[in-house]
């Protein structure tokens, strides 16, 4: 998390001090080392500032089998079921600007159906749509296809443009597959072919009896690319509480910070700027090697070079930008 800090000079004369009289002459200038006395900024309005962000795709791949039906050990026992769309319902709210979400569920019929594309396709500010689709959903009783449901997954991804800021599934079960021969190892296979066309896949496990699911979710969880440090790989949850700190683990995998952040005005001096990164004065680079440097409409600033991969990284907490004084640059 980045936090953003923006301030510009003030376009407002202070109240009760006298401006320049019909007979008085214009204050002079202010000395050249203004920026270097003390007074730099002293002056200051907000600038809003918004972090540019690129959303990833993400395709969730939902069970609706007989044991969502189940309940969960929380105030009211409400069904496994019920629990994951109030948390999926909370996870979309929140990220919808920075994730693009779509929507699948399995099995699509009382058996082991599972229909061709997705409810929802990934989209930005898809939360409602999904909700809808939850909301009027239900856990069917049937079994669990998952393979067919991964497979699905990945022909629904081919139909669709190739998001270059990423794509991933959030494959979402309570149990071990089955409607195939080698569920498991279909299942496992699915997430590979996901992996071979550059789709990353979550694993997702909800509920306190996976049982002979454990392998097959760490299994999926390490040919997906998002496996865990340690066993189990895949992410595990069984009550409201966990699912909750799951789903926001996962949204904080797939959202990269962005390196360019969005003035809601151009500075009125756009190159009396100095830019802080946690406190230290970062370089301008009009060339875009190692610094920052504005987009050529000056209402964006992009941070390149060692400083993008600091933010994305997490090394750099803190970015401020202060008008009205001129920071180091980099010809």
């Amino acid at each position: 998390m980045v936090a953003l800090v923006g301030c510009g000079p003030s376009a407002v004369q202070d109240e009760g001090l006298p401006g320049p009289g019909p007979e008085t002459e214009d204050p002079p200038p202010p000395p050249a080392d203004f920026p270097d006395a003390g007074h730099c900024g002293e002056q200051q309005e907000e600038i809003e500032l918004v972090e540019v962000v690129a959303p990833p795709d993400m395709l969730i791949v939902l069970d609706r089998s007989a044991s969502m039906t189940l309940t969960v050990s929380a105030p009211g026992n409400p069904t496994r079921w019920d629990v994951m769309v109030d948390a999926l319902t909370d996870l979309t709210n929140s990220q919808q600007a920075n994730i693009n979400f779509g929507l699948m569920v399995f099995p699509t019929d009382g058996s082991c159906g599972v229909a061709s594309g997705a409810l929802v396709d990934p989209a930005a500010n898809n939360a409602s749509a999904i909700q809808s689709q939850l909301t009027s959903t239900s856990a069917n009783g049937g079994a669990t296809p998952g393979a067919l449901a991964l497979q699905e997954a990945l022909g629904a991804y081919g139909s669709l443009p190739v998001n270059p800021d990423g794509r991933f599934v959030l494959f979402a079960t309570d149990g071990a597959p089955n409607c195939a021969t080698d569920a498991s190892g279909e299942t496992v296979s699915a997430v590979t072919a996901l992996k071979s066309a550059g789709i990353d896949t979550f694993v997702l496990g909800f509920g306190d009896s996976l049982g002979t699911a454990h392998d097959t979710l760490n299994g999926a969880a390490l040919e997906g690319g998002q496996a865990k440090a340690a066993d189990p790989y895949y992410y595990q949850a069984d009550n409201p509480t966990e699912l909750a700190t799951v789903l926001d683990q996962i949204a904080g995998g797939v959202i990269v910070p962005s390196c360019s952040y969005e003035l809601s005005e151009v500075p009125p001096e756009p190159d009396n700027v100095t830019v802080l990164a946690d406190g230290q004065p970062v370089p301008r680079s009009p060339g875009g090697g190692n610094g920052w440097d504005y987009q050529p409409d000056a209402s964006t600033i992009t941070f390149t070079g060692d400083y993008c991969t600091q933010i994305q990284d997490g090394t750099i907490s803190q970015v401020e930008f202060i008008f009205g004084c001129q920071g180091p640059q980099i010809d």
